[in-house]
Order: C-alpha cells, then structure tokens, then sequence
C-alpha cells in the first residue's frame, strides 16, 4: 500500500523553481508541488515567506512603490535576502532590458532602478 501525500493540508514548504517542495512526512521535502495552497482558487493567498507575508500581501505592498526604489522595496518587504546572488542577477537581467527598451522606445523618461 503506498503512502499518499497529504499535499492538500496547510504545511510549510520551500519555494523551488517553479513548484514547491513539500513538507509532509511522506514527501519529507522531496516531491515537488505546483498546485500549492489546496484547491483554493487564489494560491498565492497561501504561499508565505519566512516573515509570514504572503505572496499576495507582498505585491499588495510593492504595487505602489515608484520603479526606481522597487528592488529595495522588495527586499524590505519579503525580508529575505537569502538568494542574494540570483536576486542581483535578475535585478541586472530588469535594468538591461529597461535600457534597451528605452533605446527601442526612446523613452528618457523612464527610470532604471538602481
């Protein structure tokens, strides 16, 4: 008989490329899990970070932010600087394709986060 996930219920995982790492005694964080949150029809509601935000929280908190201050913002507002490295990659991957967007558009009066 095989033992069956109890992905459903409300358990803390990790957050792992795109699906979520379970942490169920049966997966013991090893399965992978893209339908996080159970059958909620807003899973982002129930996908929090290490300071009890959730994801959804967190954009609410952001969407006002001006562009030039939003990568500050948002290691302020998750409170995790955990993957620093690939967050500086990401940020510089945005601030090359801002510019070259710019160069195309020719919009000087947009800003590139610092």
């Amino acid at each position: 008989m095989s033992e069956v996930c109890c992905q459903p219920r409300y358990l803390q995982g990790v957050i792992k490329g795109t699906g979520y790492l379970c942490s169920c005694d049966v997966c013991k964080g090893q399965k992978c899990h893209a339908g996080v949150g159970g059958k909620s029809e807003h899973p982002y509601k129930h996908i929090f970070f290490e300071n009890r935000k959730s994801i959804y929280g967190v954009v609410q908190e952001l969407k006002n932010n001006p562009q030039e201050m939003l990568f500050d913002a948002i290691q302020t507002v998750t409170g995790s600087t955990n993957n620093a490295r690939n967050f500086r990659i990401w940020k510089a991957s945005y601030q090359a394709a801002t510019r070259e967007l710019q160069r195309i558009y020719g919009k000087d009066d947009a800003a590139i986060p610092s």
